[in-house]
């Protein structure tokens, strides 16, 4: 079978969060299975940098970037790789089915037209971009009513991540039976073997045995940043030397988390990484007594199976698409967006009764590892494929 993904940006873009990460791993996976695998991509890379090659073969898997227009509207999300549609032309007359990532974009906006015009079987993922939120809302309605709603009309199957997901496609008045619920997952061999931890308290200015809370994602305002300092900072009244570790790019909102911090005389307390990846990101969730999500609005959040995966506790708001399946199988806690008392409650919880938590991290880790490898989650996405072709193709 010859698979075409379709994706704003791909490996590798880790700053661009989890879709990025998870579009990889499935993409190797696929491979590892015998399958073509063709990813046509633009050139994003992080707020700065493009990516140098045009074309390359990484791990089996076929990677072509299409240059954007300006790689500073790319990190704003306006993906515009000019010339999308063409280059991609004979790929598609190549492949079997197609695979699109994220909702809107412009790269599924131009493909759009070519696969109805070749009424070639595709899947959407929408990555938790269904939703009008987060600005630029008449945009986004123009989108939906040139585009959005014809993918979702034409897609074979629509690929929703959990529960949350799948009811959102129901209120669209899709037909149950073209959504596929399909969790994504984690890299086993990365985290079977962890690396050593010793010298990274030192890098960042940490002492020893100073507890740490974890937060590990893009500073964006939808991450509940704001939420998670001003908890931190009740925290700090029963844990005075507590370190919040904040570890990821900046995404617009640096300046006023930075500002906030100083308004409540934190600045010695926090400790800004930056972008860490590999095993420096391994690290971080390593040395942390917590990882905390305090999201707004997060679809997945496939750094809660890091954590555990990492054997570290976590706490995640309501609004985290996996909040009910770490409630059901008591993996963390669940605290409800905004509620700073029990936030700092379930810190303190954390810090204050360690071995408690801890012994249920330890589960939890293992529980990741059983149930989350990406091999077994592409053995399903080839039943999903296999489908699409036999029904729509």
């Amino acid at each position: 079978m010859r698979i075409l993904h379709i994706i704003p940006y791909f490996y590798p873009a880790w700053a661009y969060g989890g879709t990025c990460r998870a579009a990889w791993e499935l993409a190797r996976a696929l491979v590892r299975k015998d399958q073509e695998v063709v990813v046509f991509t633009t050139d994003a890379l992080d707020a700065t940098d493009r990516a140098r090659l045009r074309y390359e073969v990484v791990d089996g898997v076929e990677i072509h970037r299409v240059p954007n227009l300006s790689n500073h509207l790319a990190w704003s999300r306006l993906f515009m790789p000019l010339g999308f549609g063409g280059a991609m032309q004979k790929e598609l007359d190549k492949c079997d089915v197609v695979h699109i990532h994220e909702y809107r974009s412009y790269q599924n906006a131009v493909t759009l037209k070519h696969l109805e015009r070749r009424n070639l079987p595709f899947v959407l993922t929408a990555q938790g971009g269904m939703p009008r939120i987060m600005g630029r809302y008449a945009l986004k309605a123009v989108y939906d009513r040139l585009y959005g709603q014809r993918i979702v009309d034409n897609a074979c199957r629509l690929h929703a991540l959990n529960e949350l997901e799948h009811s959102q496609f129901l209120d669209l008045d899709v037909d149950p039976s073209r959504i596929s619920i399909l969790p994504n997952g984690v890299d086993l061999d990365e985290y079977r073997e962890l690396p050593e931890v010793n010298g990274f308290r030192d890098r960042f200015n940490i002492p020893d045995g100073v507890p740490i809370v974890l937060f590990l994602a893009r500073i964006n305002e939808i991450k509940g940043v704001d939420f998670l300092v001003n908890a931190f900072n009740k925290v700090r009244e029963s844990v005075p030397d507590a370190i919040l570790l904040m570890v990821g790019p900046d995404d617009g909102y640096l300046d006023v988390i930075e500002r906030q911090i100083a308004s409540l005389g934190l600045e010695d307390r926090v400790r800004f990484t930056g972008y860490l990846d590999g095993a420096d990101k391994l690290q971080a969730y390593q040395v942390a007594d917590v990882y905390v999500l305090p999201s707004k609005y997060e679809m997945f959040a496939i750094t809660l199976l890091e954590s555990l995966a990492c054997g570290t506790p976590i706490i995640a708001t309501d609004r985290c698409g996996l909040a009910d399946y770490v409630l059901r199988n008591d993996l963390g806690s669940i605290v409800e967006y905004g509620d700073e008392d029990s936030l700092n409650a379930e810190i303190l919880k954390a810090l204050q009764s360690p071995q408690k938590v801890a012994d249920r991290a330890a589960r939890s880790r293992q529980y990741v590892l059983d149930n989350f490898g990406w091999d077994s989650i592409a053995t399903n996405w080839l039943d999903v494929y296999r489908d699409c072709i036999d029904q729509c193709g």
